[in-house]
């Protein structure tokens, strides 16, 4: 009976690791599949040794915290792949995390697909080479990272970005707006029909550092577009809790209303004239959707430092690092201020043609993800090393 760890590390990588799983048992309904992710990866018949709701940091100092228990975890995995040698170890972002696993896996000859491989083009380029050694395939989600990571030696697969079969929704506007119940929404791009989308992010610490700083930006838009309705699409594991701790932090200020909204994140984003959304997987699912967005990011000076330190960009969103270029807005660390927000938010409000542009380069930018089936791709490249797989050789 074949055999697969799949190992994931945060909810965006459980949800992407639960496609492939699914589509594994498809096309292999006898084979097993056990490893570390989420509820997701469960529902796809993973059998979890580790559960990730305690695994999602967003910086260095987090990791600190939580470091004991990653290397007890993965201490116990490389117990698994000695001892049951698994036919394939999937990898599936969390490059931290996961790539000393491709590592100990190959050296013990065990065939190692990663999926979602970590960003060597953007950052820390070594990590190419040391993935090309440990990997045996790379799964890549853009043509130009197969390019780069082929350039470093490996053998690199574009497979296609796996938001491509699940970022969309068939809403209009008014559509999407009658949807979350937005009144006085029957128009789309007069002023008095303005909607704005707060993204503050997946983790716990991402929303502590960002959320205040739009919700103070919000209380100084509204000033000028009282009429301006607020939405938050909560992200997964994030609860209301938290985001009423950081609006009661601003109990001095005048915050609009902001109606929050769960499993219905698309539609909000389609709703929304603009989005104010976190430096993540969140940018390029609205490059996907197509609404324009500004782009945000803070963390704790000792993370920034770190960050700083090992990257020379100047730029960290996704559909400005797909462009080449800055296409969207970006507002990091500390050029991320309450006034910077309110103004360049504010800015785009004004002058539709801004957002017109934006979203005109947001579909240059969709259109380099590729085509529909990306977990599909990926499982027969997993597939493809049992040796009676009628999928093996599927991809070459």
């Amino acid at each position: 009976m074949p055999t697969v760890m799949i190992v994931a590390g945060e909810p965006s990588g459980d949800l992407h690791a639960s496609h492939v799983a699914h589509r594994l048992k498809v096309l292999c309904p006898d084979i097993t599949l056990f490893g570390m992710g989420g509820d997701q990866m469960e529902e796809a018949s993973v059998n979890l040794d580790f559960h990730i709701r305690d695994s999602a940091v967003m910086g260095f100092a987090d990791v600190v915290t939580v470091l004991p228990m990653f290397l007890r975890k993965r201490a116990h995995l490389k117990r698994r792949i000695r001892k049951e040698r698994p036919d394939v170890l999937l990898l599936v972002d969390f490059a931290e995390f996961n790539m000393p696993l491709a590592k100990y896996a190959k050296n013990r000859g065990v065939s190692v697909v990663y999926y979602i491989p970590p960003k060597a083009w953007a950052w820390r380029s070594g990590r190419a080479q040391k993935l090309a050694k440990w990997a045996n395939v790379v799964a890549a989600i853009f043509p130009f990272e197969a390019e780069f990571y082929r350039n470093a030696g490996a053998n690199a697969e574009f497979v296609g970005h796996p938001l491509v079969d699940f970022a969309h929704t068939p809403l209009t506007m008014v559509e999407a707006r009658k949807v979350l119940n937005l009144g006085g929404m029957e128009h789309t791009q007069e002023q008095d029909s303005l909607v704005i989308g707060l993204m503050p992010g997946s983790r716990r610490s991402e929303i502590q550092h960002i959320l205040p700083v739009m919700l103070e930006a919000a209380a100084n838009i509204a000033k000028v577009y009282p009429d301006a309705q607020w939405i938050l699409p909560l992200a997964p594991g994030i609860s209301r809790d938290l985001i009423a701790k950081c609006q009661g932090e601003l109990s001095n200020i005048e915050v609009p209303p902001v109606k929050i909204v769960e499993h219905l994140t698309y539609p909000a984003m389609r709703a929304s004239t603009l989005l104010l959304v976190t430096s993540g997987t969140a940018t390029l699912e609205a490059a996907c959707i197509g609404t324009p967005m500004i782009i945000l990011f803070r963390t704790s000076s000792f993370n920034w430092r770190i960050i700083r330190s090992l990257s020379p960009l100047n730029r960290s969103g996704l559909p400005n690092l797909i462009a080449g270029h800055d296409i969207v807005p970006e507002l990091l660390q500390t050029d991320l201020t309450p006034k910077a927000l309110t103004e360049l938010a504010l800015n785009f409000l004004e002058n539709p043609e801004k957002r017109e542009t934006q979203q005109q380069a947001l579909q240059a930018v969709y259109a380099q993800l590729g085509a529909s089936g990306a977990a599909e791709r990926t499982a027969e490249l997993v597939l493809g090393f049992f040796n009676d797989s009628p999928s093996s050789g599927a991809i070459h």
